[in-house]
């Protein structure tokens, strides 16, 4: 199996990752919204602003009175950002927090918008190229070393519930799999394509971008390798981020609300709501807590210190549209902060 995978295929296996995400704040009445009406239970602190049916509008750049950030993260909303270069007569270019779980429908995206932001612009930036193929050396991320048992690390009864909530993986299977691996199955459902995946409407947006700019020939360019992107996932050692898993399987109802949250905050574009609820750790106690804080650094900001080296070069030149994880977008060291901190001008945009 592991032979066939892509790194697209792999994206169903990376909600530890998906502490990334976001949205556009408030619906337009345009006839085709980006980010469609959210429902009433989805609450968004800021009201829509009237649609354009031309090009996207920008508020005015965000700064913080309260601190010295260049832009108040706080009081951002939305998941789509114009970013303007500060290089004279340099496009504006457009970043887009995705995430990495459920179908457009079900996220409030309009799939024809989503596309005609993208062939706007002359390069696509992601973070992987959903099409490496898979080789062998990359199981050590994701499997245990020989020695090593997940039942062992997690105990039996906890190993027993979680063969309970993941059937179609084998127990034997899962024995082998790190405790990150398994805690991104739980985080996301089994690996398998979505129903009626060729449909626009059930295919991942990350997918639907990327293929866009593939058919309209837009340049690719990749902030990552999947291998990069493995070993961020498998930052921690097994035995440390066990306790998370077993503290998880204790109640696994709570992983189920963290989903449902996470597509609300998306779909209501509260990026900074749904950071202070991640950074909440719901159900852990203070070594879990730990452990997911360690784990964090890896896949947040680290990632994100690396992706601004490689993205600045790119937007200061201009025509650009990024899509990457929603939640690296937001909070001090996110690329928003980021990139004013170096002197693009940062604002959030309604359709």
């Amino acid at each position: 199996m592991a032979t066939a995978l892509t790194a697209r295929g792999w994206q169903g296996w990376n909600g530890v990752l998906v502490l990334c995400c976001s949205l556009l704040a408030g619906a337009p009445a345009a006839a085709r919204p980006l980010l469609q009406s959210a429902p009433a239970s989805a609450v968004s602190t800021k009201q829509p602003a009237a649609a354009s049916t031309s090009a996207p509008s920008t508020q005015a750049p965000s700064t913080s009175a309260a601190t010295d950030e260049p832009f108040n993260w706080r009081a951002a909303r939305g998941v789509l950002f114009r970013i303007h270069s500060p290089q004279p007569g340099a496009a504006d270019s457009l970043l887009f927090g995705t995430i990495h779980i459920g179908a457009p429908a079900e996220l409030g995206l309009d799939p024809q918008r989503v596309g005609d932001a993208v062939r706007g612009q002359h390069t696509l930036i992601n973070e992987v190229d959903g099409n490496t193929p898979w080789q062998k050396s990359y199981d050590r991320y994701r499997f245990l070393a020989p020695e090593q048992s997940l039942a062992r690390l997690i105990g039996g009864v906890e190993f027993i519930e979680l063969g309970t909530l993941l059937p179609e993986h084998s127990g034997r299977q899962l024995d082998r799999f790190k405790p990150w691996v398994a805690m991104t199955l739980l985080e996301e459902g089994q690996d398998a394509p979505l129903p009626n995946a060729g449909d626009a409407q059930h295919r991942s947006i990350d997918d639907m971008v990327e293929e866009v700019a593939h058919t309209h020939g837009l340049k690719l360019v990749h902030l990552e390798t999947l291998e990069d992107q493995l070993a961020a996932l498998d930052c921690m050692p097994a035995a440390d981020y066990a306790v998370v898993l077993q503290q998880r399987l204790a109640d696994p109802q709570e992983l189920r609300a963290e989903t449902e949250r996470s597509l609300a905050f998306y779909r209501a574009g509260d990026l900074p709501g749904w950071l202070a609820d991640i950074d909440a750790m719901h159900g852990l106690d203070a070594q879990a807590q730990g452990a997911e804080r360690r784990a964090q650094r890896c896949l947040l900001e680290q990632r994100n210190a690396r992706w601004i080296e490689e993205l600045e070069p790119l937007l200061r030149a201009g025509g650009c549209f990024v899509a990457v994880g929603a939640i690296h977008l937001t909070g001090k060291d996110g690329l928003l902060v980021g990139l004013a901190r170096r002197g693009f001008a940062v604002s959030a945009q309604t359709w």
